[in-house]
Formats: structure tokens, C-alpha cells, sequence
């Protein structure tokens, strides 16, 4: 079996991380310091961002940093730096704007896994499958580029058609089509295929989880990449989070069917909502999402989830999506404070 990699996460006290809502003027602030667990030296140049957002830090000369963010905020707090562990802090807003001290450890050797099958693809045929399951099948895939595919550790299992993949470091993308290089920390990925009647393999399912921060390409995006951004945004999971919890889906352009047949767009959604987040359980098995009568896309879950103001939704394994978003990948991903400022 493959090695699965490590994330130490720091104090998890509740399931659901809320920020408190009594910060003044929607602002709050968390400061900190991140040394090595092996001798408790200062760590400079750590990168501390919010999971898949835009809003991050580095740290000091004395490994401290200070890191701003709107109440509100859904998205855990991630700390990461090249040859250590990532810690993954959960509850920082009940730490009051301090966290404890954050240790990093060295990441271990690792030894090289043993198989029980042989895996009779090769490397450039791993590479090219997960290129186009990870970056996606659209116009936008073509302008995104994985600039460190060397460290990606690839296996593809004959008995179950199922390619796996995971990195030693965070995946470095360069997407040109959006405007932004993506640091993706790839946690698990798994692409399922089947094998029709005429012998064409077809991805019958892929999963794929991480943490990811996102840095502009240049200072100043041009007209063309705002444009991208929107086209991207527009009937995107994110778009589609963002307009449930704040429950307007039919002004924003979603239509929502059941058994082939159009419905009240909730009907089959049952809301929950507090100052900091909504949740959502859906009560049927699955529902299809028309977007602009054209995209049409399929929605499940395995249980009740959560949205936070940014749109960010939690846990991620609980929901799955087929059809026209689940096609997009991470070549038109857009950070979870997209549009937000």
C-alpha cells in the first residue's frame, strides 16, 4: 500500500472552525511564532496562509508573523516550509489572535513501498492521466503548467484501474489562463476508471484533496485575466456555494432538477444558518444544477456540510460533483476570497 503523508494538526477542539464574530470593524489578526521542533531555532521564510485563498505571510527573521483576515473565514490556517511537515491549525480563533507556539519537524526518510502487482504504465502516461483529471479537461488547462511534475510520485493499479498520486512538496502550477501561481500541497489523489464494451477506458471517478495559497502572477492583472477570472467564477462550485447559503440560486442562474424534473431550488435542501456559517443537508440521494440553461452538472453528498461567508465549504469529502463543474479542475480554481474585496 502506499505511505500516506503526514499533517500534524494543532489543538482540534471543535469539528466546525468558526471565527468569532465581535472582532471590530470585520477585521481580526493572529500572530505567532514557528520554530524547529529539533532545536527550537527560529524558522524564516515559512509560508502561512488560509487553505485556498490569496491571504498569507511569511515569517521573519525571528520566525514570528502576523496575519490579517476577515471574520468570518471558514478556511484553516496552514503552515508550510520546504523539508518539514505542514502543521494545519484548525481552531485559531480560540487561541484570541496568539497562537501557542508552533513547532515544525523535519520530514523523515521515507522508504520505498512494495507492490503486490506490477504497474505496467509508464511515467509519461501516469503524468499525462493526471495532468488532465488534477488540472481539468477545459480551455484553461491548456495556459496552466505543473512547473515541479519531478516530485510527483505516481502508481497505477491494474486489478482496480486506479491511478494514485502524491507529492513530497507542494506542486508548483503556473496558470497563465487565471493569472496566478498556485502552491498546491497535494494530501490524497485517486482517479477510478472503468473499461466500457469496446475497450475505451473511461474515468468513472476522481477525488483529489490539498491545501493550496495562491500569489499573483504580476502586480496588476490585466483586462484579459480579470475576464477569465469571471468566466471562470461564473457557475463555478464556488459560485454555486456562495449562492445557497446566501439563498439565491435562481437570481444568480441556477436551476436545480430532481428525477429529470425542475424544482423549487430548495426544496430539497434543508438550511441552517448562523452569524459565521450555513449548514446544509441535502435530502435527497442527488440533484442536477443547470446553470444558464446550458451547464448542467450533478451534486451528491455523504451528509450535512458547512459554508462559510467566503464560500468555502467543509469537510470537502462530503461533497461530489459530476458533469460540467466536476470537468473544470484546478485550472480555473480561484482563491476563496475571489471578488471578496
Amino acid at each position: 500500500m502506499l505511505a500516506k503523508k503526514c499533517f500534524f494538526r494543532l489543538l482540534i477542539l471543535c469539528v466546525i472552525p468558526v471565527i468569532s464574530s465581535t472582532a471590530q470593524n470585520n477585521q481580526n489578526e493572529i500572530k505567532g511564532v514557528v520554530l524547529s521542533a529539533k532545536d527550537s531555532i527560529p524558522l524564516i521564510g515559512v509560508s502561512v496562509y488560509f487553505d485556498g485563498t490569496s491571504i498569507g505571510v511569511s515569517t521573519d527573521q525571528k520566525g514570528r508573523f502576523e496575519l490579517n483576515f476577515e471574520a468570518g473565514i471558514n478556511s484553516p490556517m496552514v503552515i508550510s516550509y520546504v523539508g518539514y511537515e505542514p502543521v494545519i491549525v484548525d481552531n485559531y480563533a480560540t487561541y484570541k489572535g496568539l497562537v501557542p507556539v508552533i513547532y515544525l519537524h523535519e520530514k523523515p526518510e521515507e522508504l520505498e513501498a512494495v507492490y503486490l502487482e506490477d504497474d505496467p504504465w509508464t511515467r509519461k502516461k501516469k503524468l499525462a492521466v493526471f495532468r488532465r483529471e488534477f488540472l481539468g479537461k477545459t480551455e484553461a488547462t491548456i495556459h496552466c503548467k505543473i512547473k515541479n511534475e519531478e516530485v510527483l510520485k505516481l502508481r497505477y493499479f491494474p486489478s482496480s484501474q486506479t491511478l494514485i498520486a502524491y507529492a513530497d512538496s507542494p506542486l508548483i502550477i503556473e496558470n497563465k489562463y487565471l493569472g496566478y501561481k498556485v502552491y498546491y500541497t497535494l494530501q490524497e489523489f485517486e482517479a477510478e476508471f472503468i473499461t466500457n464494451l469496446q475497450g475505451l477506458r473511461l474515468t468513472n471517478r476522481v477525488y483529489y484533496e490539498g491545501v493550496c495559497f495562491f500569489n499573483e502572477l504580476r502586480k496588476k492583472a490585466s483586462k484579459k485575466i480579470i475576464k477569465n477570472r469571471n468566466i471562470s467564477y461564473l457557475g463555478s462550485s464556488l459560485h454555486f456555494m456562495r449562492s445557497l447559503a446566501a439563498h439565491n440560486l435562481e437570481e444568480n442562474g441556477f436551476k436545480i432538477f430532481y428525477n429529470s424534473w425542475q424544482v423549487p431550488a430548495y426544496k430539497y435542501f434543508e438550511m441552517k444558518k448562523t452569524t459565521d456559517f450555513t449548514k446544509v443537508t441535502l435530502l435527497v440521494d442527488q440533484v442536477s444544477v443547470l446553470y444558464q440553461d446550458f451547464e448542467q452538472s450533478e451534486f451528491m453528498t455523504k451528509g450535512s456540510f458547512f459554508i462559510d461567508t467566503f464560500g468555502n465549504h467543509s469537510p470537502p469529502n462530503v461533497i461530489i460533483f459530476g458533469g460540467h463543474i466536476s470537468m473544470s479542475g484546478v485550472s480555473e480554481l480561484l482563491p476563496l476570497d475571489y471578488g471578496i474585496h
